[in-house]
């Protein structure tokens, strides 16, 4: 299995243990950042892209205090679920703390901005992460927002209440008509409260849902800063990998790159954002697809291999093919891999 280690990218969608661990930074935990100051809901308001194209350009810019729950469900049922305590502070500071289940409690993520941990004392192991500076941030949203009013189909439902505030209920679906999300977004502040993702099949397999927030919390002298206990290892991701245009990548890696001739619906690849990384001092080729909200990756590596039968681990998938090591990482389902996977091989 490849051990490439990914730099945190914009809206990457998570894995089971990417959830539960507040890992995979900003894909489904640190989606309940959106934040602005508004007005009380009206007519205008009620636009679906005006709504998440606010909450998306407004991400990291308000302070507030609050306690979510992470549930995973499978075939119906609930299969793990997550308590957490998250403070937001304007800036992009980010403090996370599970606080159950009891085999997880105590895991940190935290953010000052500029750097971000991953802190869990059951593996005394923090892992430490360079963020993208604003600017760029900011450009992703603006690219993220556009994409969401090109390829998705987003249906306003009406007002409800979620931990106590009005929130307006959004539905958004591929072209296809298939449900992807569901969310509610309060109708003050435009911090998402509550988040559903369905799978292939139409089934939820992910909610995420505020229970308390405050918007006047306070925060504690030091709490977007760490400092690995003694005896903690310390293990530094690489830094944001540089994006360029295809042509230029393939410049830099010395290999033309294999492009998917299926993609799941609504996804488009995005020839203008490919890096060129290494895996075992091997160039790499790291291709994005993406429909906006949701993300995955296609990491291609020159390698002589003789085994072509594909591994899975977590929410990665690899496999060999006429000299190049494919690594899949992204949300996908085990019908959309397949096809994905068949399309490179013709």
């Amino acid at each position: 299995m490849c051990s490439i280690v990914m730099p945190q990218r914009f809206q990457e969608q998570a894995c089971l243990n990417a959830v539960a661990l507040a890992q995979w930074l900003g894909l489904l935990l640190t989606a309940l950042m959106f934040l602005a100051v508004g007005l009380s809901p009206t007519v205008a308001d009620e636009d679906p892209y005006r709504i998440m194209h606010n909450a998306i350009m407004s991400k990291g810019n308000v302070n507030y205090s609050a306690e979510r729950v992470v549930e995973l469900y499978q075939d119906g049922r609930r299969t793990r679920a997550v308590r957490q305590r998250v403070y937001c502070k304007r800036g992009d500071k980010l403090h996370i703390e599970t606080l159950e289940p009891p085999s997880e409690a105590g895991r940190l993520v935290i953010s000052n901005g500029k750097w971000l941990w991953e802190y869990s004392p059951q593996r005394r192991e923090v892992i430490q992460r360079q963020l993208q500076p604003s600017s760029r941030l900011k450009s992703n949203q603006q690219h993220a927002a556009q994409l969401i009013r090109e390829l998705l189909v987003l249906r306003y439902i009406g007002g409800t209440t979620v931990a106590s505030r009005p929130a307006h209920e959004l539905a958004i679906r591929d072209k296809s008509g298939r449900l992807l999300r569901k969310c509610w977004i309060d109708t003050g502040t435009n911090v998402e409260l509550k988040l559903e993702k369905y799978g292939g099949n139409g089934a939820l397999y992910t909610r995420t849902e505020i229970t308390s927030i405050h918007y006047s919390p306070s925060f504690a002298t030091g709490m977007f800063s760490f400092a690995a206990p003694a005896g903690v290892v310390v293990r530094r991701a690489p830094p944001p990998a540089k994006r360029m245009a295809l042509a230029t990548a393939e410049q830099v890696a010395g290999f033309r790159a294999i492009i998917p001739g299926y993609l799941p619906s609504s996804y488009i690849f995005e020839s203008n954002n490919v890096a060129v990384t290494t895996y075992k001092k091997m160039l790499t080729l790291w291709l994005t697809f993406s429909n906006g909200l949701d993300s995955f990756s296609l990491f291609e590596t020159r390698w002589q291999h003789t085994d072509k039968g594909a591994q899975q681990q977590r929410c990665a998938t690899q496999w060999y093919n006429d000299g190049i090591c494919f690594t899949l990482v992204g949300d996908l389902t085990a019908g959309e891999i397949e096809k994905l996977m068949k399309s490179l091989q013709q």
